[in-house]
């Protein structure tokens, strides 16, 4: 059955693949950001704290990504919150993932920390399927693992445990 898009979502079309971290450029400190995510249980609901390393800015969101009948493209909604806010709804159960990110090009890189350590990945997105498949995929990514549901966060944070190759 076709998912059909929610109200106040939009799609959201990834491609994800694991990295040799020897085959990347030098990463710019610029672009760093800090990632820590709360898996919050019951659902399907991300809790994110993102901290800008080179001004220390944080932002928070609250967002879904709705179980997408295409592992390609899916239908997200994210919710702009304050730190008060973000502050009540951390306290709630849930699985924590905490990764740094970087830019490079159209591709994010993830690095994960424990209990991930090792775990590199790169994600491209876009608006539609098409417009995600036109990627150049560089020479550091490795293997595309947009399909498998092991790589994405909600599964990570659900296993604690990297997923074997």
């Amino acid at each position: 059955m076709a998912v059909k898009l929610p109200k106040y979502a939009h799609w959201v079309a990834e491609r994800r693949f694991l990295v040799d971290p020897a085959k990347l450029p030098a990463l710019d400190p610029g672009t760093a950001r800090l990632i820590e995510d709360l898996y919050i249980d019951g659902g399907r609901l991300r809790l994110r704290r993102i901290t800008h390393a080179a001004t220390g800015e944080q932002e928070f969101k609250l967002g879904k990504k709705y179980a997408p009948d295409n592992p390609l493209i899916g239908p997200m909604t994210n919710l702009y919150l304050d730190p008060e806010e973000y502050a009540v709804l951390q306290a709630l159960p849930g699985r924590r993932v905490t990764k740094e990110r970087y830019k490079i090009g159209a591709f994010v890189i993830d690095i994960f920390r424990p209990p991930f350590e090792g775990l590199v990945t790169a994600e491209c997105e876009a608006s539609n399927r098409m417009a995600a498949l036109r990627f150049d995929v560089p020479e550091w990514c490795v293997r595309e693992v947009t399909t498998e549901v092991d790589y994405t966060g909600w599964s990570l944070a659900q296993a604690q445990a990297t997923p074997k190759a």
